[in-house]
């Protein structure tokens, strides 16, 4: 049977069944705390058997937890070497939850309310979460930031030095952080900066947050906190040497979304630069371009990680993620243009937005 006749395979299907089985297999493994006991004997270089690590996380018998173990070595999240398991790279960097990039708890609380999920279809067919959702993602929200901090950390950190590599980081930088969350953005760039100041807004049952962030690490003095809506609070206008959107656009409807750019680039006024940093969906085809039936397909599976996030934020919130186009339409009609972008880690994607100068526009 050759490939033109060979039946058509169900693997996609049950790809996406075990999705959820996958999600679940990796919270029940951070619950019971395999990856922690795992990197206990990361330095001795053994590894556990399935009996040892049952031991370790608590578990009754060896039997499940040889079964879950088994499934993370197919998710590739462990290794096996006979009968003895080991983290992989990946997961000692990012699934032990005392490593500084860790995202454990933001395996928890990344795919927003659970409750949002069941009903996608009713808030696909009606254009809004259910009320019960939204008021659930309010509660979960403090969390959530919480958990976005040590990835976080760690881009701003890297945009920093991108920034100065560019000549757009002074010694004594005025930030404003637009949706501070978790502060992780304000005391990153400050690392770098120790005589900036940040302009930290965010929501008021968020904004604790990033200012503890800020204490725990000596730098609260350097950190305006404002609360309130981003749109509304008052503000020094073009007076920030830069200005962050850190994944806060995909999460607003449009016309919201459109105006905090707006605004972001006025703060930031003809010299400062806007900091976009989120996971922008694929551009939609433009008039006359790629016509007679262009197969989108590969942009859109290229395009997997950001289009999920982008599902994401549909289920729960009043956005539906953003495009690279957006950026640009509405950095033009700010008077701005997107001058820049690059990937400091990966799947975290900057983009540059400044004013035009005079040259430019005469």
């Amino acid at each position: 049977m050759n490939a033109a006749t060979a039946p058509v395979s169900p693997a996609p299907v049950w790809d996406v069944i075990n999705g959820f089985t996958s999600y679940w297999a990796l919270s029940a493994a951070l619950d019971l705390g395999v990856f922690d006991a795992l990197a206990k004997e990361a330095d001795a270089g053994t590894g556990l058997d399935a009996a040892q690590l049952a031991a370790a996380i608590g578990a009754a018998e060896p039997g499940p937890v040889t079964v879950l173990a088994e499934t993370l070595v197919a998710l590739d999240l462990l290794t096996a070497v006979e009968d003895r398991f080991h983290l992989t790279p990946a997961a000692e960097r990012f699934l032990v939850s005392t490593a500084p990039a860790s995202m454990a708890a933001l395996v928890r609380y990344s795919p927003g309310p659970q409750n949002a999920w069941p009903g996608l279809a009713d808030t696909v067919r009606t254009g809004a979460p259910a009320p019960t959702v939204t008021a659930d993602l309010i509660e979960l929200y403090p969390a959530l930031v919480r958990a976005t901090g040590p990835t976080q950390a760690g881009v701003a950190k890297a945009v920093a030095a991108e920034l100065e590599r560019r000549g757009l980081w002074p010694e004594q930088p005025t930030v404003v952080d637009l949706g501070c969350g978790s502060g992780a953005w304000l005391t990153g760039l400050l690392h770098s900066r120790p005589n900036g100041r940040v302009i930290a807004v965010d929501l008021p049952n968020v904004l604790p947050i990033a200012e503890q962030a800020a204490k725990d690490l000596g730098m609260r003095d350097q950190v305006i906190a404002v609360a309130g809506d981003y749109l509304e609070v008052t503000l020094p206008v073009a007076a920030a040497d830069v200005v962050v959107l850190a994944h806060v656009l995909r999460a607003e409807p449009t016309d919201r979304a459109q105006q905090l750019l707006s605004r972001a680039v006025e703060l930031a006024g003809a010299d400062g630069v806007v900091v976009v940093v989120d996971y922008t969906r694929p551009d939609p085809v433009r008039d006359g371009i790629g016509g007679g039936g262009e197969d989108r397909s590969a942009v859109y599976s290229a395009a997997r990680h950001e289009l999920l996030l982008s599902l994401t934020m549909l289920a729960s919130t009043a956005g539906l993620g953003v495009t690279v186009a957006d950026l640009r339409s509405w950095a033009e009609a700010a008077g701005a243009e997107l001058v820049d972008s690059f990937e400091p880690v990966p799947r975290q994607h900057v983009r540059l937005i400044r004013s035009r100068t005079p040259e430019a526009t005469s």
